[in-house]
């Protein structure tokens, strides 16, 4: 089984050619300082090297937009020598001919390229994101040709909830997976594009749990604790955070790095929450002794409906949402909607998330993110 923390999601730097007015990782905000990014041995020693051997076996290589930083490849070919499994987080403007011929001699298979597409409406995707689905939808066709694998990764708050129900369909028009990001006003000013309880239950929430390929760090996630435990062999008691496979809020499952080294539980609460810099600390005491990290894989201790839920180990809540709705970031997720919901209503979304779920262990134990118990053993 994977441990805590087998996931890192690494900003590599916050240079970006894109100038998105909601941009997480602030590289937008042309006239501040952020510091010193983290050099070349800086990551490979203090980041990559040691976090394989703490258990984290998947990266996802971000920024702003990773592959302009000059020593992008020489990152890749290290993490790959490590064996890590690949992923570059992408806005697609850099992947052209050369880049994708170069990245598949490097990695060969190991490689999923995860592309931000809010919405396949033009202008909707145009406002957002500054670039035009269209020519996403282009480039999918060229890594495609190149049998690089892909995945969507939406954003999704109230200008692109509208959309989502299309953006959906086309993203399994296209079998590809995705995962959803909730929109965070991490450095924008844009609050009111957060979504609230009521939008999640009426438009986002039933989209979502019909498609398997999109239970990726999804909540709320209404699977019973008990009927997990079956298929994983993980309870609260012994694991407290689900990663067989990893379900719900991924905090505990992933972590991120930010260009500066700080180390974050979500990269959307990065620069806001640091369990330690790994400049100065070594990478294994900030995951596993920092007063952040054990609080947030604690989620008998939240509070509110997420502290005392049925579902409290296979959801845990949004952090994300949490902290940026209601300034406490061990609170309850007020999108969360359970307590609208009848027995009834409840018990027929269980049923149909546990039908889901059964095809996502089978789509996560393909990708090495689940052994069944029986394996285990």
């Amino acid at each position: 089984m994977l441990p805590y923390f087998h996931t890192l999601y690494f900003e590599a730097t916050r240079h970006c050619n894109f100038a998105c007015d909601s941009c997480s990782s602030g590289s937008h905000i042309k006239d501040k300082e952020w510091g010193k990014e983290l050099t070349t041995t800086e990551i490979i020693e203090r980041v990559l090297r040691p976090a394989y051997k703490l258990g984290t076996r998947y990266i996802a290589f971000s920024g702003g937009e990773f592959l302009l930083r000059p020593d992008a490849f020489e990152l890749l070919m290290e993490a790959n020598s490590l064996g890590f499994r690949i992923s570059v987080v992408s806005n697609g403007s850099t992947l052209n001919d050369k880049a994708i011929h170069k990245l598949k001699d490097l990695l060969g298979d190991n490689l999923l390229v995860s592309l931000g597409i809010n919405s396949f409406d033009n202008a909707v995707n145009t406002s957002s994101r500054n670039i035009a689905s269209d020519k996403l939808l282009r480039l999918i066709d060229k890594l495609e040709a190149a049998h690089i694998n892909i995945n969507i990764c939406v954003t999704i708050g109230m200008h692109t909830v509208d959309s989502l129900h299309d953006t959906l369909n086309k993203i399994r028009e296209l079998k590809l997976p995705n995962n959803r990001i909730p929109f965070s006003p991490r450095h924008s000013d844009s609050k009111n594009l957060m979504f609230d309880k009521e939008t999640m239950q009426h438009k986002i929430h039933p989209e979502l749990r019909k498609y398997h390929q999109g239970y990726v760090s999804f909540v709320p996630f209404f699977i019973s604790p008990k009927l997990y435990e079956i298929y994983s062999g993980q309870n609260e008691i012994a694991h407290k955070v689900p990663t067989n496979p990893s379900i719900g809020c991924w905090c505990g499952s992933f972590y991120s790095v930010n260009p500066e080294g700080e180390v974050s539980p979500c990269p959307l609460l990065g620069d806001h929450f640091s369990g330690g810099n790994v400049s100065t600390e070594k990478l294994k005491d900030v995951l596993y002794k920092s007063e952040l990290f054990q609080k947030i894989v604690s989620r008998k201790d939240f509070g509110g409906k997420c502290g005392k839920c049925r579902f409290r180990f296979t959801c845990g809540g949004c952090r994300t949402m949490a902290y940026y709705h209601t300034g406490d970031l061990f609170g309850e997720d007020p999108t969360c909607f359970i307590d609208n919901l009848s027995d009834n209503e409840l018990k027929e979304i269980e049923l149909e998330m546990e039908k889901n779920f059964k095809n996502y262990i089978r789509l996560s134990e393909l990708g090495g993110l689940y052994t069944s118990p029986e394996k285990e053993k």
